[in-house]
């Protein structure tokens, strides 16, 4: 229960005590007052009667005596009034018809009033010449002090009423600042901390309040302080430090998995040569060509998406990696990317300087030199040709799945989503101990005993509706997965960045979400990196979403972009799964302090971590040293896990 709540209940129970005890003493007080009443009006009643009735009794006129027994009934409120003349067998009498009182029953029992009879012999000179008996009218009295009690039982409630909203008002105004700070506190232990509480003046708040600013802005220091080591330590390992693009050695970490794989999957490369920048180093003018690496570096790095590895591979090189992509995509890119330098060369008046780029698309590759004598040779077979200055190493032997352009492809999702031919395959995620903790989904398509992977046409889905018609199905799927195999649970799906900036899928998710509150413990929506370091705001967007309804969210990819990572306390994601870049090499003391300051700045945060393209167990002894508790990869589907 609230503090506030207490407040309002304890001051209630006082002030219901205090409004019960005055009503109780009013009501005591007006029945003594109004028994005390009725003794001294029958005495004065009977006294007055006394007097009066007394020359008529000396002259026995029963006519007279009649009369000012009736005048003194008729003016007071008596149950009888009668009198017995001595010697004489009639008597007067006069006696209320209806003596029964409005009040209900049980107010007569609770405040009875008594019976009060009163009687005076009259004289006549010395003798006794009647007996006068007069009794009270009890119902008169109830009526009054049912009356009385209505009155205050009326007033009572309204000032109970204007009470409770006088004390609600009082309340609400006095723990503003104590709710201002419960709502910072919250904030703090989730990372988020927004503007100083305001000051005020009482001086116990006041003094808590300095004492919470202080501590938020120091912790948000703190935190500030973690994302910047993080962000120099990737720089230091992984940067360049003119271009300020990834370096060789992080491009050769990204190339690796490739080559390494065991899925055949496939990637494009291309490798930029760029002569004027060569020709500057060459003329040793060091200045010059710094300046135009950075400035090439900051244009190109702009065609590409969070999803591609670009880097500068030595002085007047830049290189390519783009995951699962088409030699069209890769052609329309390379074509971009000439033409921005040349125009760049227009714009400074640089002439008779060259621009060449070698392309190839790897797949089944093994060896890291051959891949580069290969991309080597088509960057010279693109300085040798004629007119066009790009070139496709072995463009004979490229597989048809690679050569299908965007529209073949979107037309071939569509038929298969139409056909029912899209399936998903669980890939299990484990702890040190090997226990699966979830499963993600991976989708792929069947036609024709033919398995094409997610991987071979996800690329060319991107900016079209059909990316969102296809996580739609997705996710249909996966809702179909849990209610046919709940054992197979939770499951994680990664969402597209196409899908989430598309207004029809955030209808079909919000009415998914509130249509299925059984998914919360069972689902789990993957995010990729690009989507939190290039599209924030509309990103939070989905995130609100899932997080208003219950529903975890992870952020895939993490790290791989060299933006900085202090997002991360706004989003708050469930875990982040770490780009495979930072997962192998471990020996290396360099790469070993990034990913250490990483795992820091997670477990600060109080968010899960996942090491990706995990291999053997030695990656997962190495990994746990860094806190490291959730795994995937090769290693989960060649493993006996222990429920599987």
């Amino acid at each position: 229960m609230s503090l506030y709540n207490k407040f309002q209940i304890w001051l209630s129970i006082i002030f219901l005590i205090l409004t019960t005890s005055v009503f109780g003493l009013l009501l005591h007080s007006s029945h003594t007052y109004l028994k005390i009443q009725q003794k001294v009006e029958m005495t004065n009643m009977i006294s007055a009667l006394n007097i009066a009735l007394t020359p008529f009794i000396h002259q026995k006129d029963k006519v007279g005596l009649e009369s000012v027994i009736n005048a003194s009934f008729d003016s007071g409120f008596y149950g009888s009034i009668t009198l017995k003349i001595n010697n004489s067998n009639p008597q007067i009498q006069r006696k209320a018809l209806n003596q029964k009182s409005d009040s209900p029953e049980w107010f007569q029992k609770i405040a009875s009033f008594e019976k009060l009879t009163e009687s005076r012999v009259l004289m006549d000179g010395w003798m006794q010449a009647a007996t006068l008996t007069v009794t009270n009218n009890t119902a008169t009295s109830y009526d009054q002090l049912w009356a009385l009690t209505l009155r205050l039982l009326t007033a009572f409630i309204i000032n109970s009423l204007l009470a409770a909203i006088s004390m609600n008002i009082i309340l609400r105004v006095m723990f503003k600042p104590l709710k201002n700070i419960q709502k910072h506190a919250n904030e703090i232990s989730l990372n988020k901390f927004g503007d100083p509480i305001p000051q005020v003046n009482t001086r116990e708040l006041s003094d808590v309040i300095q004492a919470i600013n202080y501590m938020s802005k120091h912790i948000e220091s703190h935190y500030l302080q973690s994302a910047d080591e993080v962000k120099r330590l990737r720089m230091r390992a992984y940067q360049d430090p003119v271009s300020e693009l990834s370096n060789r050695e992080y491009f050769i970490t990204q190339l690796e998995p490739w080559l390494t794989s065991n899925t055949h999957e496939h990637c494009g490369l291309w490798l930029m040569k760029v002569d004027i920048i060569e020709d500057a180093y060459e003329n040793k003018e060091f200045d010059k060509a710094d300046s135009i690496v950075k400035e090439l570096a900051q244009k190109l790095s702009s065609l590409v998406d969070g999803r591609n590895t670009f880097s500068r591979f030595s002085r007047s090189e830049f290189i390519l990696l783009a995951p699962h992509c088409h030699y069209e995509y890769l052609d329309q890119l390379s074509e971009t990317a000439l033409n921005l330098v040349n125009e760049w060369q227009s714009h400074e008046l640089i002439e008779d300087s060259s621009t060449y780029i070698g392309m190839m698309i790897l797949h089944n590759q093994t060896d890291m030199r051959t891949v580069f004598t290969q991309l080597d040779s088509a960057l010279t077979q693109a300085r040798q040709q004629s007119g066009l200055k790009t070139f496709l190493f072995n463009e004979n032997a490229i597989l048809p799945e690679f050569t299908k352009g965007k529209i073949e492809w979107q037309n071939f999702v569509k038929q298969s989503i139409e056909n029912k031919q899209v399936k998903i395959r669980l890939q299990p995620a484990i702890n040190k101990e090997q226990q699966i903790l979830h499963y993600e989904a991976f989708a792929y398509i069947e036609v024709d005993n033919i398995i094409y992977t997610a991987n071979h046409f996800i690329t060319t889905l991107e900016d079209t509706d059909v990316a969102y018609q296809f996580d739609n199905h997705v996710l249909t799927l996966v809702n179909n997965q849990l209610a046919s195999n709940p054992n197979k649970s939770p499951i994680a799906v990664n969402i597209s960045k196409d899908s989430l900036h598309n207004s029809q899928f955030v209808i079909f998710l919000t009415q998914m979400l509130k249509a299925n509150p059984q998914l919360i413990e069972v689902l789990i929506f993957e995010l990729h990196e690009v989507c939190f370091t290039k599209h924030l705001e509309e990103t939070k967007v989905i995130t609100q979403l899932l997080l208003q309804h219950s529903f975890k969210f992870g952020i895939d990819n993490f790290g791989h972009s060299f933006s900085s990572i202090d997002y991360l306390h706004q989003v708050q994601p469930t875990y982040v799964k770490l780009d495979f870049a930072y997962t192998n090499q471990l020996d290396d003391p360099a790469k070993y302090d990034v990913l250490a300051s990483m795992t820091r700045i997670a477990s600060n945060l109080g968010i899960g971590m996942i090491a990706t393209h995990v291999e053997n167990l030695k990656q997962i002894e190495q990994l746990v040293e860094l806190d490291i508790q959730c795994f995937q990869g090769f290693i989960t589907d060649k493993l006996e896990l222990n429920g599987s």
